[in-house]
């Protein structure tokens, strides 16, 4: 499986009565009004994640997420997070270790949030931005997690926490799989652990790490031919290849694949842009525009649309973040959806 960066920014709901500000976590910036569409500020180099502890006071629902407004002091109602939940979050409880799912969060449960420093956020009072890792805290005995990327020395990014790993710690990926403790390299870590040494960085033996980036990417440059799409187990040829862009992103013809899903296509020529319809499901992409909408909101996929012999393209991480569909690319290029 390809891995994509993607960088959400919650676009401006309509009644909202409050301005909204993008920024950066850690950072102090003054109020000002700018647009939440296209305002985006990328800190490529800022390294680690900030945990926020709350309880859970409220929870909606949609088809494709639901979100959760944590707060840590309910008497102010500005107070807290809202917290949008995809299926890439990953949710862990502390008193078993294991992975669960989002239909387990309840309102009134104590729970500690992760999230990446480079994460943009709308502050909207509460602000909210998406997390990476969720761990519901059930565990009556005491348990501290890091969730943080790990060097060789597997020291944290933040030089706060040194792993001594034993013989008997458990490691696993985000499928369950078993990891070797020489994997643990430069890896981004969920680390569960009761007690440190009082050095710098603390020491710790961990009781259970779980490797957040550990599955093998395939190189965008080891894919040979790209004509080729499964949907479903059903194989069909793709009548326009895809390719790679200047950037080394796959592209795939927009047109044949979301008609293969069930999508209705339109091509409006003079705003160069591309309606898809399935259902209740609707979606617009403008050539040369990094911004998709997705659930009120808008997401930004490392690349725009773009014409290329009078058909459309769109970056192959549009199937999964905007049309949510699990996707494939093997080294012989072929594309498989489900």
């Amino acid at each position: 499986m390809i891995k994509f960066k993607k960088i959400l920014v919650l676009s401006l709901v309509a009644t909202m009565t409050l301005s909204p500000m993008t920024i950066l976590a850690n950072d102090v910036v003054e109020p000002m009004m700018i647009d939440p569409i296209s305002q985006v500020v990328d800190m490529e180099n800022m390294a680690g994640y900030i945990k926020y502890h709350g309880k859970i006071t409220e929870i909606n629902k949609n088809e494709k997420y639901l979100s959760i407004r944590v707060m840590d002091d309910e008497s102010d109602p500005y107070n807290g997070f809202i917290f949008y939940i995809f299926e890439d979050v990953i949710l862990l409880d502390d008193m078993t270790k294991d992975f669960i799912d989002k239909d387990a969060l309840k309102v009134g449960m104590e729970i500690s949030t992760f999230y990446s420093k480079n994460t943009e956020m709308l502050l909207s009072l509460p602000g909210q931005l998406t997390p990476g890792v969720i761990i519901v805290r059930n565990s009556e005995e005491f348990v501290d997690i890091k969730v943080d990327k790990f060097n060789k020395e597997l020291i944290s990014a933040d030089n706060m926490l040194k792993l001594n790993i034993s013989e008997d710690v458990e490691i696993l990926d985000l499928t369950g799989k078993e990891i070797n403790k020489e994997n643990l390299e430069d890896k981004d870590l969920i680390v569960f652990y009761t007690f440190t040494t009082r050095s710098i960085p603390a020491q710790t033996t961990p009781v259970k790490i779980i490797v957040m980036d550990s599955k093998e990417d395939i190189k965008v440059e080891e894919i040979n031919i790209l004509d080729k799409i499964i949907i479903n187990e059903k194989q069909t040829l793709l009548e326009s290849s895809l390719y790679k862009s200047e950037e080394g992103i796959i592209m795939v013809p927009l047109r044949q694949v979301a008609e293969a899903l069930g999508y209705e296509v339109t091509w409006n020529g003079e705003t160069q842009t591309v309606e898809l319809t399935k259902g209740a499901h609707w979606t617009i992409v403008k050539i040369g525009e990094d911004n998709y909408n997705f659930a009120r909101m808008i997401v930004k996929l490392g690349a725009a649309p773009e014409l290329k012999d009078s058909k459309t393209y769109v970056p192959v991480n549009f199937l999964e973040e905007v049309l949510q569909k699990t996707v494939e690319v093997t080294k012989e290029g072929t594309l498989k959806i489900e």
